[in-house]
């Protein structure tokens, strides 16, 4: 298998929510070490989108 190397991400991403389809542009953070996860992990795990959305997957498709 081919590994890839590591790299950092330096710059914004821009992603669609498959849920809503909102775009979101992401900043990388800097987090401690010792910083337990944040409020959005848990968020993420209740449903909730990182853009506030609680739409089921896909339910724009309808």
């Amino acid at each position: 298998m081919l590994k890839s190397a590591d790299r950092a991400i330096v710059g914004p991403v821009d992603i669609k929510c498959p849920r809503c389809g909102t775009m979101n542009s992401l900043r990388p953070l800097v987090i401690e070490p010792t910083e337990p996860f944040s409020d959005r992990h848990e968020r993420t795990e209740t449903g909730e989108c990182s853009c506030g959305s609680t739409s089921r997957k896909n339910a724009s498709a309808a």
